[in-house]
């Protein structure tokens, strides 16, 4: 029986000493410390009766890929959710099997991304495993908790902190984007808008992409929650939905108060600019208009033709310049009895 068992394993059919696109894996046992397993540990780990395993792969390796399309632990619609390319967000069950696509945020050196990526995984009582094309940044936090002792009792316990992890990264950029919202509206109040136009555009990008994640995830939830099987059943599998549901609305609520902030201040910022442009525009408008007739004359007395006036006359310069200002002063007058208003 053992050896049947064995054979099963795709870690005995590929290469006992390595898993491709293995990142981590890890044992949890109730009552020890979280155990970082070798390669070559994980095919007796997933026949031993206690306990559950955590296996992390990087789907950018098509080894892994292979690797897991032969994983006879899982059903065959749990292995093809890592090999597809479709990323939309769902949670669904199959044979004792919780499969999904949720969302995270990038992991970045030394910054938080505010790039959204996919984590995929399938969940059973004794095992899950999780895949990514790009680190995430929840899910590393958790590693860096297991390293340091965190012990999660159950196998769902490990999805419900991943997602309560990326509710506190969109708590933390909700609370950094309210901060840049507050000194955006008093820099527009100020009347100094147009240093705050890329401020605000980046902050509404943010809010539209994370606002579509959030309300995609909270609606894949609340959906689970109303046709999940009985969690009682199997309790080590039990994802609380309704709680992350109704967090991650909550934060959805926020992350769209902000979008539609960010909107209004971005309109008024558009017309605050709009207005500076028409003032510059009636400005320059004026003054091409107060030109005109010294410019008419100025051509007039610019032709070479004969009989042209105050050619040989003394000063006649001074009376061409005359005739100019004289022309302009008449046409503002008509201007101003016409109810044209030149103020700027």
């Amino acid at each position: 029986m053992d050896n049947i068992q064995q054979q099963r394993l795709p870690g005995v059919n590929f290469v006992p000493a390595a898993i491709a696109g293995l990142v981590w894996a890890y044992r949890f046992r109730e009552g020890y410390a979280p155990e970082a397993l070798d390669a070559r540990d994980v095919p007796a780990a997933l026949l031993a009766e206690d306990g559950w395993l955590w296996l992390h792969f990087s789907l950018t390796d098509r080894l892994a890929r292979d690797w897991l399309s032969s994983l006879e632990q899982l059903p065959e619609e749990a292995r093809e959710l890592f090999l597809a390319n479709d990323e939309s967000l769902g949670l669904q069950a199959c044979d004792d099997v919780i499969y999904g696509v949720i969302a995270d945020f990038h992991s970045e050196l030394g910054s938080e991304s505010d790039h959204l990526g996919r984590l995929r995984f399938a969940l059973s009582e004794r095992l899950v495993i999780s895949g990514r094309r790009h680190p995430l940044r929840s899910v590393e936090e958790i590693h860096r908790a297991v390293k340091g002792g965190l012990n999660l009792p159950v196998a769902g316990q490990l999805i419900e902190t991943i997602i309560d992890r990326f509710c506190n990264s969109v708590a933390r950029r909700v609370a950094a984007m309210t901060d840049e919202l507050d000194t955006a509206e008093d820099r527009v109040v100020g009347d100094m808008a147009t240093t705050e136009r890329t401020r605000l555009i980046n902050v509404r990008r943010i809010t539209v992409r994370v606002h579509r994640q959030l309300s995609s995830l909270s609606s894949v939830l609340r959906n689970w929650h109303a046709q999940a099987p009985e969690e009682e059943e199997r309790p080590a599998m039990h994802i609380p939905a309704k709680r992350l549901a109704d967090r991650l609305e909550s934060l959805d609520h926020e992350m769209y108060t902000l979008q539609e902030r960010a909107k209004l201040l971005l309109d008024e910022v558009s017309a605050r600019q709009a207005d500076e442009t028409n003032r510059s525009l009636r400005a320059l408008s004026i003054i091409t208009a107060l030109l005109l007739p010294g410019s008419l004359v100025a051509g007039i007395f610019g032709m070479n033709t004969k009989d042209l006036p105050f050619v040989e006359t003394e000063g006649g310069f001074w009376f061409a310049m005359a005739i100019g200002a004289a022309a302009t002063a008449l046409f503002y007058w008509v201007l101003r009895r016409v109810g044209a208003g030149l103020r700027l």
